[in-house]
This record gives structure tokens, sequence and C-alpha cells, in this order.
């Protein structure tokens, strides 16, 4: 027994050893998962298809790319071929919508970082409904940074979707300032606003624009040129009617398939 102690040949020693040798083989399937991932990612490839069978032309992007890279991987293709339904396999979407969150969260501290560093900054903010008709605002901030090698740019980071719960300018001021705060970015360093020209937003009295200004009065506020450029392309097709007809027509037919598939029949 001493003997198998000390050259670790007891029953203890061989489990360990096979649970580090699992260890390792999925730290080597996770890496390769990553780099899948990332790959959609930086390409802005969607990631799922109709479904989740490796193999089947429909299963999509990722798990196509997870395919591919078993040609190339023994240890990788052995735990294809293996697996059962009901096991770990770590190429479910929860798996890939935990992975994607994580990089989310290292590319936004990484962004706030930045902007804390170079101190002052500027704040988008847009609202639109998403697909289940939820009005989503986005925060954009723009901010100057300097690289480790003194180069100068000005950088504009995403940063979050924030789910608005109003559509008045005190109500949305309050949710852009709540979610400042929670970023750890101070207001008072805010240098210039930008949104599109609706009342809610850029309203001089009552607006976003307004209110931030009576806290801050260094936050310039810049109207957004593509909503502007929006703006001169419909007074300019109002003056036409044959494009106020073509565009009503297409408005309709908008309004007439979405009312049909509220209602089930398409």
């Amino acid at each position: 027994m001493e003997k198998n102690i000390r050259s670790g040949n007891t029953l203890d020693d061989y489990l360990i050893n096979s649970i580090n040798e699992e260890k390792m083989v999925w730290r080597e399937i996770l890496k390769i998962v990553v780099d899948a991932i990332l790959f959609c990612a930086k390409n802005n490839i969607a990631l799922r298809g109709l479904n989740e069978k490796i193999g089947d032309p429909n299963c999509g992007i990722f798990l196509n790319l997870i395919e591919f890279a078993s040609h190339y991987n023994r240890t990788l293709k052995e735990r294809i071929e293996k697996h059962k339904k009901g096991s770990v396999l770590y190429f479910s979407p929860m798996i890939q919508n935990e992975i994607i969150k994580l990089f989310g969260d290292i590319t936004r501290n990484e962004i706030i970082s930045r902007i804390k560093k170079s101190k002052y900054y500027t704040i988008l903010f847009d609202c639109t409904p998403d697909i289940s008709k939820k009005e989503q605002m986005s925060q954009m901030i723009q901010y100057v940074h300097v690289d480790s090698n003194g180069k100068v740019m000005i950088e504009e980071g995403f940063i979050n979707f924030i789910h608005s719960h109003e559509k008045t300018g005190e109500g949305l001021t309050t949710e852009i300032l709540n979610k400042l705060e929670c970023d750890k970015l101070d207001i008072n360093d805010d240098r210039g606003q930008g949104y599109d020209n609706g009342a809610n937003m850029a309203g001089k009295y009552k607006g976003v624009r307004a209110r931030i200004l009576e806290i801050n009065s260094l936050a310039i506020f810049i109207p957004c040129a593509a909503h502007n450029l929006n703006l001169a392309g419909v007074q300019a097709g109002s003056t036409s009617p044959e494009m106020i007809t073509f565009f009503g027509t297409v408005q309709r037919l908008f309004n007439f398939s979405r009312h049909q598939q509220h209602d089930g029949k398409f």
C-alpha cells in the first residue's frame, strides 16, 4: 500500500487522473465553441438554424462550424459521435447565449473603462420598438481614446439596450440618468447629447435635451444627421402626388399584413 501511494497507483489517484483528463477534454472543446461563436459575432452572422442536430443542412452556422472543426479535431469528433440525448455537449442555445453574454459584459466593461479614462463623453440615445413591440432605447457613447502608442481616436461604443417604460421627456430623462449612474458615469462630464428630432427627445423646453441642459449646461445638443436627412426626404417626397400615392399604398399594405398576422390569419 505504501508503495502504491508513493508511486501514485491508488484508487484516488486513478480518479483524480480521470477527472483531470476529462477536464482537459472539455477545455479543448470549449475553446472550439468559443472560437466558433466569436467567428459568428465578428462577421455578424446568426448562430442558430431550424434545428439543433449536428450534420443537418438546416442546423445553422454555429453547429456547421462545429462539424467542420470536428474533421480536424479527433477529440471533438469522438465526443460528437458518442453523444447521447441528455448528456453534456456544450453546444446548446443556452450555452451559446451564456458565452455571448460573457463576451458582451467584457466588451461593455472595456468600453466604460475607456470612457472613464478619457473623462469627457457624448451620449447618444434612440428609441424604437423591438420585434416583441416593446419600446427599447439604444445607448451609444462617443469618447476620445488614446492607445498605448499615443494614437488619438474618436470612438463610438454601443453600451446597452434599455427597455423604456416612458415616452415623455421627463420619463426618458430619468431613465437615461439612472443608466448613466448605473454605469458610474458622471453626468457633469457629459459634453454633448445627440437624439432624433422628436419632441420628447429634442424638445426645446420639455424634451430630454432641455432637461439634461438644466443639469449640465455644457452638454451641447447635436441633432441626428441621419434623422434630418430622413425628414428632408419625407418633405421632398410629399411634394409629388406620385410619391404620395406609392408610399401610401405601401403603408396600407404593411398595416393590412400586420393586422392579419396579429389575428393569426397569416
